[in-house]
Parts: structure tokens; sequence; C-alpha cells
């Protein structure tokens, strides 16, 4: 589940984000997108098999493919217009902490999907002890998304992360097939 959050490869993306915030505010987004996404993670773990099969009655093939398509637009802006560390007021930037930080990069389709599937597999208590577990070790690296903006320098973390994003397109592209290949 670590690996699939991916909160160490996104270190250079959550640096721009948080680019323009001070020390304060940027712990308090660091937060907040490892509540809203583990907040998230929780929901689908307790009830996301519930809700896609018989609230909204899709397949998980059909939320990877809706999924993929969300992570490849939000993707897709930062690599052709950057991301929301441009935005001037306060409001604007901390709303970076829940969309995209929170959802899709700290809880995406993906880890929305392995949640699910660790449920049926290791059951409730395991599955829940691990999403906690998760995401409290992900506080402390995204702290280390300041060093890394110290290492690169502006302009180095805005090219690694255009760079990354490129990436993070291809995901998406991948969860899109992936849900043309699962008949769940």
């Amino acid at each position: 589940m670590f690996a699939m959050v991916n909160a160490v490869g996104n270190l250079p993306i959550f640096a721009e984000l948080t680019m323009s915030m001070g020390s304060k505010e940027r712990n308090r987004s660091y937060l907040i997108a490892v509540a809203t996404g583990g907040s998230i993670v929780l929901i689908f773990a307790l009830f996301g098999d519930f809700m896609l099969r018989n609230v909204f009655v899709i397949s998980t093939s059909a939320f990877k493919i809706a999924g993929g398509i969300l992570v490849f637009i939000v993707a897709a802006k930062g690599v052709l217009s950057g991301q929301p560390s441009v935005k001037k007021n306060e409001k604007e930037r901390s709303e970076v902490a829940i969309f995209p930080m929170g959802f899709p990069y700290l809880a995406g389709p993906g880890t929305i999907l392995t949640t699910i599937l660790l449920l049926q597999i290791n059951g409730t208590v395991l599955t829940i002890a691990t999403i906690m577990l998760v995401y409290i070790a992900i506080v402390p690296v995204l702290h280390m998304a300041r060093w890394v903006e110290k290492a690169l320098g502006r302009i180095g973390v805005l090219v690694i992360a255009r760079i990354l994003y490129i990436f993070i397109c291809a995901k998406g592209v991948s969860f899109i097939l992936d849900g043309f290949h699962i008949n769940v």
C-alpha cells in the first residue's frame, strides 16, 4: 500500500504545489492532504466494494477507467500549465491539499482498488491497521519535500515535477488500459 500511495515519488510535485507557502501553511497542507487521502481510503476500505457494486452498480474495471481519466487530466494539467502553486489567495492555496495532493495523489484509483482487494483478502482489521500505519508514515515523508526544493532549487523542482507529471499521465493511461482487461 505504501508503494501504491507513492508519496516519496511525488515529493517534487508536493514541493512545487507548496512552494509559495510559508512553513506553517505548508505543514497544515500536508496534514490536510494526509487526512483527506487517508479518509478516502478508509471509507473505501469499509464501504468501497459495496458502493461500487450496489450503490453505483459499476465494476472495478469501470472505476479504474474513470479514475485513470481523472489522474491523466490532473497530471496533463500539471505538464501543460503548471499546478496551483501559482494561486494567489490563501483559500485557493489551501485547497491544493485536498485536490490534487489528498486526491488523487495520496488516494488515487490504484490505492482505492488496492484497498478494496486487501480487504477482501486480509479482512477489515488488518486492512484498516495497514491504512492507518501507511498514512501516519506519510506525514514525515511529506516534510522532506522542502529538502527536495532546497536541493534542486525552484527551477529544478519545476522541471522534475513536470517530468513526473508525464509519468503520472502514463499511470492514468495504465489504469484505463487495465480497466479494459479486468472483468471483476
